[in-house]
């Protein structure tokens, strides 16, 4: 009986070689489509799909200053505190660009975060974290928004 065991192994793992070369074949395939997709992703500028989602401004500055006006506005009304909050100068012609930091009770934070989201005009967080902070949470946030002029 020993001297068959070994053939036998030898055997199961020559069955399964042929499938296993065609799943790591299959993963190389996966993973070139993935970092392709990645490059283009990266190569291709972000457009703005609803021109409506877009607030009107006269300029990149006058922008910025109505979308920090808003998030000021907002952050007021839900009794949040905002820390600090500046405009990105490097951000494209179409869009403002705000780095932000709040604060306040975990409840506040969240709704203003929600509001922000789902308010209008549009502003998306394309970054942010939620961390713990005395007395409630800090929120750190790039947020973006479409503009027209």
């Amino acid at each position: 009986m020993t001297p068959r065991l070994p053939l036998i192994a030898l055997g199961i793992a020559a069955l399964l070689a042929v499938p296993t070369a065609g799943a790591l074949d299959d993963l190389a395939t996966a993973r070139a489509d993935r970092d392709a997709a990645r490059a283009d992703l990266a190569a291709t500028p972000a457009t703005v799909a609803v021109i409506g989602a877009a607030f009107p401004a006269d300029n990149a500055t006058d922008a910025a200053r109505r979308l920090a006006a808003r998030v000021r506005a907002d952050a007021a009304r839900g009794g949040v505190l905002i820390e600090s909050l500046a405009a990105d100068p490097a951000a494209p012609a179409p869009l403002a660009i705000l780095t932000l930091r709040a604060s306040g009770s975990e409840k506040a934070v969240v709704a203003f975060a929600d509001l922000l989201e789902r308010g209008g005009p549009t502003v998306r967080m394309a970054a942010w974290r939620l961390t713990s902070a005395p007395g409630g949470v800090r929120l750190d946030a790039r947020l973006v928004a479409p503009w027209r002029g």
